[in-house]
This record gives C-alpha cells, structure tokens and sequence, in this order.
C-alpha cells in the first residue's frame, strides 16, 4: 500500500512530468505527497578560503547565492504544492533541502518514511549517465523504497 510519495524536483521539465505522476498517484491512492528541492552546497574549500583571506576577497557573495537558492528552492516547493492541490491532493508539504543530491534524496525518504520516490531524469544515456554520476541512477540503485524515475 501507498501511504507516503516523495518527488524531487530541480525545475526541469523532467521534474514537473514527475510532480505529474506524484500527484496523480497521491490522489488516487489518497497518500501523502512530500516534495522537495535540494540545493547543492559545496563549500570553498579551505585553500582558496585562505586565498581570498590573503588577497581581500569578500566571500560573502558566495553566501548570498547559496541563500538566494535556498529561497528559490522554497518558492519552487510552494509552486509545486500548489499544482499537486490544484490535481486533488489534500495532504501534501515541500520544502528545500540542502546537500549532494542523490544523498539528500535519499536521507528524506528514510527521514520520511516514505513507500515511493519518484523523479525526473534529464534523460542521459548510460555510459554518459555512468560518467557523471546521475542523480537518479544513484537514487534508484540505493532507495530502499520503490523508485520511479519519469522521462
């Protein structure tokens, strides 16, 4: 039985195809839908933090793209909240995340409980996929839950 889904989403037209099927599937099986945007956080490392210590660089740009995505991220969540409303869900929450994508996806499914995870794929070839490491392969391989990946 289907109680809880979990989508991520970045955006893409591959992710709304997958809030599509999340949707439908949360309302048809009267589950809840949980909905996230991870943000990806690599800090400077430590050598070019130095650097720009050394040479008066003001890093706090880099900390303002990081909140500006923050804030993007929520607002993406909301728009998407909001057209899985608009198909019929009643019970549905979103929210940004931060981190490696694969890892963050998967840490909110155990966190949540979740019976389905289902995403967006940009649509890569394999060897090509297996070269950059995709998202979603990583997802699929290691959820332990079922695992839906939407082209």
């Amino acid at each position: 039985m289907i109680t809880r889904i979990l989508v991520a989403i970045d955006g893409s037209a591959h992710a709304w195809k997958a809030l599509e099927l999340a949707s439908d599937l949360a309302r048809l099986y009267d589950a809840e839908l949980v909905v996230i945007h991870v943000v990806p956080y690599e800090p400077l490392p430590e050598a070019l933090r130095d650097f720009a210590r050394v040479e008066a660089i003001p890093l706090e740009e880099e900390q303002a793209r990081y909140h500006q995505s923050l804030s993007l991220g929520d607002a993406l969540t909301r728009d998407a909240e909001g057209r899985a409303r608009s198909k019929g869900v009643t019970k549905v929450k979103g929210h940004a995340l931060e981190g490696r994508p694969a890892d963050a996806i998967l840490a909110a499914a155990e966190r949540e409980g979740v019976d389905l995870l289902v995403l967006g794929s940009r649509g890569l070839s394999d060897p090509k996929a297996l070269l950059l490491g995709s998202v979603s392969h990583k997802v699929a391989n290691l959820a332990k839950c079922t695992c839906v990946t939407v082209k």
